[in-house]
């Protein structure tokens, strides 16, 4: 039995209606459960994850696979004061190659990215005579 998750833009009931209609023609679905407030679309049961894709994607829903960063709080634990940019997932649809092709739509989204530590070394204590690891040319 396969679990297929999928990232579905869907705005009413009446888009929800349109994505579960669209699933029920499939042979071998178990279970659809539509989460609306992460536009979360769960598909249990013996399918391809790619028929499940051009299906909702037939009924004319912008679709892609849900992936690990789409949770919200994923980068909560990243702190934005280091200076480095993290993805930040909107709901701007922009369609790319990985969506038409692999079903996903930004190539950094289907692994996780790594945790990066940078130490606080300011300009400031670098010729302190307090720090140990200060330059010696003082």
């Amino acid at each position: 039995m396969d679990v297929v998750e999928m990232l579905v833009r869907m705005d009413c009931k009446g888009c929800e209606r349109t994505v579960r209609k669209s699933l029920s023609r499939i042979r071998g679905i178990e279970s659809v459960e539509v989460d609306m407030n992460l536009n979360k679309v769960t598909v249990r049961g013996y399918v391809d994850r790619m028929m499940v894709l051009r299906a909702i994607r037939r009924a004319g829903k912008k679709a892609e696979f849900w992936n690990p960063t789409h949770q919200p709080d994923y980068y909560l634990h990243l702190p934005n004061a280091y200076g480095y940019d993290y993805p930040n997932h909107s709901h701007a649809f922009e369609s790319t190659y990985n969506y038409e092709r692999h079903g996903y739509n930004v190539p950094y989204s289907h692994y996780y990215s790594q945790y990066l530590n940078r130490p606080q070394d300011g300009v400031s204590t670098l010729f302190s005579d307090d720090n140990p690891n200060s330059c010696s040319v003082m």
